[in-house]
């Protein structure tokens, strides 16, 4: 192992200072920001928040796939020696905005696979947090970063180490891409059969453009089709709010895992990496199991994207508890399938609407009245049913990919260490004489 400073082995490239004026609702153009570096390493985005460009701008800030980017400011406790790879988009051009590096490699001396890993190497965040500065928001710049030292071993160890760990991270992304394919084929079907209203009829022909009887409905000031009810949740449905806790209370690895707030990503969907786990008495009506659905009451980022959002408990034989942040929805009318429900409070009407029922000044807390005040029409019985189980199927798929990624993910984690302070090494392959 070589002791070496990161300037010998990589350059950064400051961000463009895009002008905010020339922000669109749409473009082919969009910044990539602080928001977009997760706290699992990896690169997030929500379509429906990013900030798109439509005026010229320098074409060498114009970002490729696959191009490694790293924070210059600290959004967020943690987030310094944090990188990402920019991902492919259809239709979108990422551009590296002011606050967001680019992280050259240099030939020959290193791979941007190794440097991704070696930034977020305890010791290397430690020294990046300790050169950082400024009082709201901490800065770190270029030079800062070159003059942390590291220990690497030599360049064909380096590409092989970053290969191995890269490819494990590969596979972890090519299944969460297949669960958001899959959440994006449950919306579809949703969207379909309960927004177009062109589910399956008794010949299995879509219902509305075959002639399927609509009616007006007043409360709704829309057509629905005949025979479908149209109620309020309230009396329908029982809110239980999640348990209060200290930190006493909260342990990373033993106790009942507990499902928090941060177990909501930026897609509002579960993410079991931010999983704790909760230590003393509880109710027993605060534990949930597979397909129970949990709402957030709050949002820390007061942005009201998370809050309202419902997410159901994974399929994996566990049972866990809620945090005070959340809110267990049981369904208590025999007309409504849980499922049909769930999807129903998906839609983005019903994420519009709730967003209203959302106040605070540092925090936005729900108003949980809201979810009851909110009117849903009741399709068939055996009709939700039909759809209740496409989507059971989907979510254990999704489950068991939940599953597998956390397996992949602990075998990295536990990896990346070993691998680069060289408690283990690769076998040299040696031809047979």
């Amino acid at each position: 192992m070589n002791k070496i400073k990161l300037g010998d082995i990589l350059a950064i490239q400051h961000g463009f200072a895009f002008k905010s004026q020339n922000y669109v609702d749409d473009s082919n153009y969009a910044l990539v920001t602080l928001a977009n570096i997760s706290s699992t390493n990896n690169f997030q985005y929500n379509k429906a928040n990013m900030t798109f460009y439509g005026a010229d701008f320098p074409k060498e800030y114009i970002l490729k796939e696959n191009d490694l980017i790293m924070p210059l400011t600290e959004q967020s406790v943690g987030l310094f020696g944090n990188t990402a790879f920019v991902p492919f988009t259809n239709n979108i051009t990422f551009v590296l905005n002011q606050r967001v590096g680019k992280v050259i490699p240099k030939e020959e001396k290193t791979t941007k696979y190794y440097l991704h890993y070696l930034l977020s190497c305890e010791y290397v965040k430690k020294q990046l947090e300790y050169r950082a500065s400024g009082t709201r928001q901490r800065n770190i710049s270029p030079k800062d970063i070159y003059d942390v030292e590291v220990f690497i071993p030599e360049y064909n160890i380096q590409k092989k180490i970053g290969s191995l760990l890269y490819n494990i991270e590969q596979k972890i992304n090519i299944n969460n891409k297949i669960s958001d394919e899959l959440e994006d084929m449950a919306k579809t079907i949703y969207n379909y059969w309960f927004l177009q209203f062109e589910f399956p009829n008794e010949e299995g022909k879509p219902y509305k453009s075959s002639g399927g009887k609509m009616v007006w409905n007043e409360e709704l000031k829309r057509e629905i089709p005949e025979g479908w009810e149209v109620i309020a949740l309230k009396n329908n449905i029982q809110i239980i709010k999640g348990i209060s806790y200290t930190s006493k209370n909260i342990n990373a690895y033993e106790g009942i895992p507990m499902i928090n707030l941060a177990s909501i990503n930026i897609k509002r969907e579960y993410n079991p990496n931010q999983l704790k786990y909760f230590r003393g008495s509880y109710n027993i009506n605060k534990e949930v199991s597979a397909f129970d659905m949990l709402i957030a009451c709050t949002d820390l980022t007061r942005n009201a994207e998370i809050i309202g959002s419902p997410i159901l408990v994974p399929n994996d034989n566990k049972k866990y508890i809620y945090s005070m942040d959340l809110a267990k929805i049981e369904v208590i009318n025999s007309k409504i399938i849980p499922l049909y429900l769930y999807m129903t409070l998906r839609t983005d009407f019903f994420h519009k609407y709730i967003k209203g029922f959302a106040s605070g000044t540092n925090v936005l807390h729900l108003d949980t009245r809201g979810i009851e005040y909110y009117k849903i029409y009741i399709p068939d019985k055996k009709l939700q049913r039909k759809f209740a189980d496409i989507l059971h199927n989907i979510h254990c798929k999704q489950s068991n990919i939940m599953k597998e990624n956390q397996e992949l993910t602990s075998l990295r984690d536990f990896l990346l260490p070993l691998l680069m302070n060289g408690q283990v090494g690769f076998k040299e392959n040696k031809a047979e004489g």
